[in-house]
């Protein structure tokens, strides 16, 4: 696996959890520390995805698009770009 992907994949996997962690602490506990150590955690993680998907050349806009998704963009934007690379070349 190309390692700029590997970095793609753990930003999705941090930016999803960080998320969900910070909704959880919303509904229940509403704790300020947890906000305090994960909010910027997650914002760095979703930065990140959208500005890895934007500098990617082989993104098409609807990819780029996805990236801007809170939570599930990241994932996303995997899978669009694992389905380019599993893609065949249509003969004409």
């Amino acid at each position: 696996m190309n390692s700029s992907l590997r970095l793609l994949r753990i930003a999705a996997a941090v930016e999803l959890a960080t998320l969900l962690v910070l909704l959880i602490n919303l509904a229940t506990v509403h704790w300020p520390a947890v906000a305090s150590l994960t909010g910027p955690t997650h914002g760095c993680a979703y930065l990140f995805i959208i500005v890895f998907t934007v500098r990617r050349p082989d993104t098409t806009p609807r990819t780029r698009a996805l990236a801007v998704l809170p939570g599930i963009g990241g994932l996303l934007v995997l899978r669009r770009l694992a389905q380019r690379t599993t893609e065949t070349p249509r003969a004409v």
